[in-house]
């Protein structure tokens, strides 16, 4: 019994040592440890609530991206029809509007918003036939047409800037922001920055083009030339000096390229050369 205690005794005492004597010193109690924890178990969720409400941001943000992003494509959309030189071509817009497009013109709209904006850019010559609605529009470098239901001519080169009113009324508007109303039978030029209106015009000559045939009162020979050129697919070289002659006439585009410029050149003391495949030079015959 004594020999069992004897033996005992040095474990205890080791422990003691090894121990502190017999006891643990803790930094916190038991007590506070699982408290902590608790704390720290009670902030988990926290960070999820966190993390989601991120991805509602994100999403959000996306969404109006995208919403951006489709109105920039629905705005920047652009249909373009073009009539090359020596073509004629009708353009049939999304409400049903026609446009008999004269050779080397183009019309640029968006097909998207044209339900509720019916506007277009226009360069060359046109005859527009405009079903009724909201306000159309045809914006041109040198002037702006608009219309609620009518037909007119639209003439649009360079320069130049000439709408004729066939039926209905017509508003056009300068560069300058003058603007004239015309009703059917007026005629308005741009003439220096300023729009001059011709009353009791004849519509027909300004359309004619549409069966070939091509009115010219007082109209610059090179105004003249570069119609040949357009409803022939031609290149004619004309003398600079001879530019602003001033030419009284019309033809018929049923006869060749080398029969107009006869019928335009000689009347006026010019001559004419073919140079190379479609291809003409105009001069001064002295």
């Amino acid at each position: 019994m004594n020999d069992k205690n004897r033996h005992s005794n040095p474990l205890n005492d080791f422990e003691k040592d090894l121990f502190g004597k017999g006891k643990i010193s803790w930094e916190k109690s038991e007590a506070d440890v699982w408290t902590e924890l608790q704390g720290k178990m009670a902030k988990k969720p926290a960070k999820v609530v966190a993390i989601r409400n991120k991805w509602i941001q994100w999403s959000a943000a996306a969404v109006v991206l995208l919403i951006f992003g489709i109105g920039a494509v629905v705005s920047s959309w652009q249909k373009t029809i073009e009539c090359l030189p020596g073509e004629h071509l009708t353009a049939v817009l999304p409400d049903g509007s026609k446009v008999n497009l004269n050779a080397a013109s183009k019309l640029v709209y968006n097909p998207i918003k044209w339900k509720w904006d019916r506007k277009l850019k226009f360069e060359g010559e046109g005859f527009f036939t405009v079903e009724e609605g909201s306000t159309f529009t045809v914006e041109s470098k040198n002037g702006t047409t608009q219309v609620l239901g009518t037909s007119f001519n639209i003439y649009a080169r360079a320069e130049n800037y000439r709408v004729t009113c066939l039926t209905g009324k017509v508003q056009v508007t300068s560069p300058n922001n003058e603007k004239v109303i015309l009703l059917p039978q007026n005629h308005v030029e741009l003439e220096e920055g300023k729009l001059v209106v011709t009353r009791m015009f004849e519509p027909e000559k300004a359309i004619s083009w549409k069966q070939n045939y091509f009115y010219f009162t007082g109209r610059p020979l090179k105004e003249v030339i570069d119609e040949i050129e357009r409803q022939y697919a031609v290149t004619i070289k004309l003398d600079p000096q001879l530019n602003n002659r001033n030419f009284g006439s019309n033809f018929s585009k049923q006869y060749s390229v080398e029969e107009v410029l006869d019928f335009v050149c000689k009347p006026m003391g010019l001559k004419f050369e073919k140079q190379a495949n479609n291809v003409y030079i105009v001069t001064d015959e002295s």
